[in-house]
């Protein structure tokens, strides 16, 4: 039962999450684009129009996020309550804490609201009407009052963040880059990016930096491996070291899978590692990502972005040498078993 009430949460978070990726690519891009044109700064002009822009992008993220989350528990009546929770929560200081707070909230509202018997003659008023106006007031008055909390708790999350330095920044690093390579697109990879994402909001840009790294380091690494140590791995595994390379380029963690599932107690710890380190040396450098999709693309828009390349390259030598050292030369058969291909 736990399990699945797990799921089901993590399931209506990740649809909010993915509804509110565009909002976080562009607001991202055109912040970091308007600080690029005016040299680092925020100047009249151009420079300015493109960061009012991103900030009025980024300021829709949590409003988003919260109506999806909602819509995926109660269907399309709780995308109205959802949006305004998640506004409230933008408007409190609550941020992407309340978000996630406000999208529970109006999704469950609303499914009790859809339980209410009413007359023939009203039923036809409850969806356009009826579960709109109670659903959006009981969850901005719920939000008024939860909020409060939830906005300090995030306050003092913003403050930790931002203060983090020297061996904290490293752990961090170390953690969501973990993480990220997990699982390599799973649940645990998903939280790590729903929070490095959800601090994009509130300005707090070097978690999405470790994100970055492990996207993209694990199946990089992976594939470097291959020319390193080519009898340690199958003719398969060897044609898909390119496809891997470019998929990790472009931010598809997915590409290790294949070298996992064939070998999972060696790659896995392999890609934890290696990834783990070059976020945590990314961090430490000062790197940061305000742009969560584009893959190497996007490198340039990062704020020290040399540093960033520093942190992942780390991750791809790291990931590299452990998974040669800890795997051993297939035999005959394994390497005549086709397994997974990504060709």
């Amino acid at each position: 039962m736990n399990n699945k009430i797990w799921e089901n949460a993590r399931r209506h978070l990740m649809t909010g999450v993915s509804y509110m990726i565009p909002f976080v690519v562009s607001g991202g891009l055109l912040l970091t684009i308007g600080i690029l044109i005016g040299g680092g700064k925020v100047i009249p002009g151009m420079s300015k129009t493109l960061v009012d822009l991103g900030v009025t992008a980024f300021q829709m993220m949590v409003p988003i996020m919260a109506g999806y989350m909602a819509y995926s528990m109660a269907d399309r009546p709780g995308i109205a309550p959802g949006i305004v929770g998640g506004l409230i929560a933008n408007k409190i200081g609550a941020g992407f804490l309340g978000g996630i707070v406000a999208g529970f909230i109006a999704g469950w509202v609303v499914n009790q609201l859809k339980r209410i018997p009413l007359h023939p003659y009203i039923a036809p008023l409850k969806p356009i009407i009826i579960i709109p106006f109670f659903g959006v007031g009981i969850v901005a008055g719920l939000m008024l009052i939860i909020g409060q909390p939830i906005s300090a708790l995030s306050k003092t999350l913003e403050a930790w963040l931002n203060s983090m330095t020297g061996a904290n920044a490293a752990l961090l690093g170390f953690i969501i880059a973990a993480m990220m390579a997990f699982d390599m697109g799973g649940p645990v990879n998903k939280i790590a990016f729903a929070f490095s994402a959800g601090m994009l909001s509130q300005g707090v840009y070097a978690p999405m930096a470790a994100c970055w790294v492990g996207i993209m380091a694990p199946p990089m690494g992976l594939a470097l491996a291959t020319y390193l140590a080519p009898k340690k791995f199958t003719e398969v595994e060897r044609k898909n070291a390119i496809p891997a390379a470019i998929m990790g380029a472009t931010g598809i963690t997915e590409g290790a899978i294949p070298y996992a599932a064939a070998d999972p107690l060696r790659v896995i710890p392999s890609l934890v590692i290696g990834s783990g380190f070059g976020g945590a040396v990314a961090l430490l450098l000062g790197a940061q990502a305000p742009v969560p999709s584009g893959g190497v693309f996007v490198i340039p828009f990062f704020i020290k972005p040399l540093m960033f390349v520093i942190g992942f390259a780390a991750a791809i030598i790291v990931t590299a040498l452990i998974t040669v050292a800890l795997k051993k030369e297939v035999t005959e058969e394994e390497n005549n078993f086709e397994g997974l291909n990504l060709e």
